[in-house]
């Protein structure tokens, strides 16, 4: 629900700022879920921020504007890279964070683009993942 309601926000909300404002929002939505989850929750924030723009920044330079999906496969994996760094302390199988926020975005922004769906998609498939990761938690001495 939490990168639906980032998702929004800044497409709706903050037009002006656009893809930037979401990837803002979906960080700190998502921080303020995982804040109790993971220890390093404030790196998120930085890990999404970086990711988002440097995914949009290659998607934009490097994949055709028709190809949707392929932008949504790049978005998703820088981000999910760029979080996995943080992830990987915390969880077991953190490296399938990358592939499953290539798939959700991808999701989203190209086989069912549209305001509302294009958040959706990938809140409810990266929620249900990151649902599942967090039941095998690393042990922290």
């Amino acid at each position: 629900m939490v990168t639906t309601a980032g998702w929004l926000l800044g497409s709706l909300l903050l037009p002006p700022f656009g893809l930037a404002a979401s990837g803002m929002a979906i960080g700190i939505l998502q921080w303020v879920v995982l804040q109790n989850h993971i220890r390093r929750g404030r790196q998120w924030i930085l890990a999404s921020v970086a990711g988002w723009a440097a995914g949009w920044a290659v998607a934009l330079l490097a994949v055709p504007p028709d190809i949707r999906v392929l932008a949504g496969v790049v978005l998703g994996a820088v981000v999910g890279g760029a979080q996995w760094i943080v992830l990987r302390r915390e969880v077991h199988l953190a490296g399938w964070w990358i592939i499953i926020s290539a798939l959700a975005w991808a999701t989203g922004l190209g086989l069912f683009p549209g305001i509302l769906t294009s958040g959706v998609l990938p809140g409810a498939m990266t929620g249900i993942a990151i649902e599942l990761l967090l039941r095998y938690p690393k042990q922290h001495g």
